[in-house]
């Protein structure tokens, strides 16, 4: 028997648009002042980081309704209950745990300018 590894759509083309896509390059202050501002900035974006996971997670736990739906399942006396139940799952409908860094990625590099990094020119 063969199995096939099927990978979502979304996922897919998540992929390509991050090949696409570049974190623009900067060259950093060498200044100590610089330095521990850029460092400031990189916590924050650690926190932001951090946040964003815990969201997509906390989403993503919540919409799984599966347990739930099981514990309905045995409790029910009939299979017209039991059908009922089975309706309730949130098939396909629940966000995937993927927490968006787009903004924390874009406060970091807003930070690091304003502490004196200068952006590359593009190659």
């Amino acid at each position: 028997m063969t199995h096939t590894i099927r990978i979502p759509l979304t996922i897919l083309l998540l992929l390509i648009l991050s090949a696409c896509a570049s974190e623009p390059r900067l060259l950093m202050p060498t200044s100590p002042e610089g330095i521990a501002c850029v460092a400031a900035c990189d916590a924050v974006r650690s926190r932001c980081s951090a946040s964003e996971s815990s969201l997509a997670q906390s989403a993503a736990s919540s919409c799984d309704n599966s347990h739930e739906v099981q514990t309905c399942v045995d409790r029910a006396v009939d299979d017209r209950t039991v059908l009922a139940c089975e309706a309730k799952q949130n098939f396909g409908l629940c966000p995937d745990a993927v927490p968006n860094l787009e903004p924390c990625n874009e406060a970091r590099l807003m930070c690091a300018l304003r502490c004196g990094a200068r952006m590359l020119d593009a190659e």
